[in-house]
């Protein structure tokens, strides 16, 4: 039985180290499909390929926002370029004239591209850093996701127990409604003066009792939540058999509704669809 999984998630991963700082967050929400988003700076770029692989590898659903950053330590192991700074404090000071309210910071300058001089193999080991610990980030998410379909998974039960319960209410009445429907006939008879065929009255109350038999959304009901709680027993990436199960139930519910001949029944159908209703917002967030 595999886990349930939810596609509302979010990790953080922050590594410090004597070179360097780096700040991994992410964040997913539910999609129908696998959508990522990378925001890094562009001396990152060179790995988006690779931070996509790792996703797709891991996830199957969800809208993925990840965040990554980081700051260079300030170490003897560091050179300044000085013509590329030269060029920064010529139009950090042509901006000042123009803005003199601008405040330039100087560890900004420090990050931007060209700036540092990054001697032996630092930005391989930047690089390594950052992959290991995405990878580890997106592990993380998974077990948050997973942490949050097992609420979803509970709150399913609890909601299929509930159809059951007015399921039942309509199953009481299976077998009265033909009698209930002579009845309300021979009510709405006895307030006329005119006589009628018995025959023909037998007739009118076996097509009454036909459009408002639910026998077999009745059946169909509990043979949907039995398929929904075998769907859940057996787990893994199941949100879009869950949701098509959803349409199941909306259509029972709503033919209930049209077929409804009593106030009880009436009652029920409209339970019914305010619960299917929240089992549906629930399922959407199922990977």
């Amino acid at each position: 039985m595999a886990d349930i999984s939810s596609m509302t998630g979010s990790s953080n991963k922050i590594i410090n180290t004597d070179r360097v700082n780096i700040n991994i967050d992410i964040t997913s929400v539910n999609n129908r499909f696998l959508e990522i988003y990378l925001k890094m700076p562009d001396s990152l770029r060179h790995l988006d390929s690779k931070l996509r692989s790792i996703i797709q590898e891991k996830l199957t659903r969800g809208k993925i926002d990840c965040y990554i950053s980081y700051a260079l330590n300030a170490t003897d192991s560091l050179n300044i370029n000085q013509e590329v700074l030269h060029a920064l404090a010529n139009a950090v000071s042509q901006i000042n004239k123009e803005l003199p309210q601008s405040n330039v910071n100087a560890l900004e300058i420090l990050n931007y591209p060209g700036v540092i001089s990054q001697e032996g193999n630092l930005q391989e080991k930047i690089d390594e850093e950052i992959l290991k610990n995405f990878s580890e980030a997106i592990d993380n998410l998974k077990e948050n996701r997973k942490k949050e379909g097992i609420k979803l998974k509970d709150a399913l039960i609890s909601r299929l127990d509930k159809i059951i319960e007015l399921s039942s209410v309509v199953g009481e009445q299976l077998d009265k409604l033909v009698d209930l429907e002579r009845e309300r006939i021979l009510s709405k008879i006895s307030t006329l003066d005119i006589s009628v065929n018995p025959e023909r009255l037998e007739q009118e109350v076996a097509l009454a009792a036909q459009r408002a038999d639910v026998r077999e959304e009745y059946d169909r009901l509990l043979a949907h939540v039995k398929e929904v709680r075998n769907i859940l027993d057996k787990g893994g990436l199941c949100g879009k058999r869950l949701d098509f199960m959803m349409q199941e139930f909306n259509r029972e519910s709503n033919t209930l509704a049209s077929k409804a001949s009593n106030l009880e029944i009436t009652k029920v159908a409209v339970e019914l669809k305010v619960v299917v209703e929240q089992m549906r917002e629930q399922v959407q967030n199922i990977e």
